[in-house]
């Protein structure tokens, strides 16, 4: 899928991104999330070293969530929001995030993109760190949707036209083949 878009006197053919190249993209931002666990792993073990013994699975699910799933949102939503538009992956691989309609991603719109496109991941965290403290059915479930989240994001990437994922959707956004206007160096 082709759209014209116009930036600034110049126009430029952006093409929407196919599937296999969003995977080779989120493969290398792998690595980005990775960095980001080594440290939650570290700030842990310090933490332990210094005697803090986290009792409770909310204990746990706001340590995690503030040493690994805030700074990955924080960094995918800075490297979509500057300039590039595009995660290291995207970057690499020749990516980048733009409005449904072409125009360059907002801050805030970066924001709802990252946000939603790690809400499973938080949600799966929460249901584990509750699973092992307190077994329920409840968490199970909600591990259940957090999968299937998932699940449904990788089908709409292939099914849709667009090649929209969920969070996507949410942020009226869409993943294309980077193009620079000849301008550019």
């Amino acid at each position: 899928m082709a759209l014209a878009v116009v930036h600034g006197a110049e126009r430029t053919s952006e093409r929407t991104a196919k599937p296999i190249l969003r995977l080779e993209a989120v493969a290398v931002d792998v690595f980005v999330v990775a960095g980001w666990a080594a440290f939650a792993a570290v700030a842990g073990g310090v933490l332990r070293w210094a005697g803090v013994r986290f009792e409770t699975a909310l204990e746990w699910d706001l340590f995690s969530f503030s040493t690994l799933v805030l700074p990955v949102i924080v960094t995918f939503v800075m490297q979509e929001a500057c300039p590039r538009h595009a995660t290291l992956g995207k970057r690499r691989i020749g990516l980048r995030v733009v409005l449904a309609d072409g125009t360059p991603l907002a801050f805030g719109r970066s924001v709802l993109r990252s946000a939603a496109k790690f809400l499973p991941w938080q949600l799966a965290h929460t249901a584990v760190f509750h699973m092992v403290a307190t077994p329920s059915g409840g968490y199970l479930v909600l591990a259940v949707i957090a999968q299937a989240l998932i699940l449904v994001s990788l089908l709409a990437v292939i099914l849709d036209p667009a090649r929209r994922a969920l969070h996507d959707w949410a942020a009226g956004t869409r993943v294309v083949i980077a193009t620079r206007p000849e301008s550019e160096p």
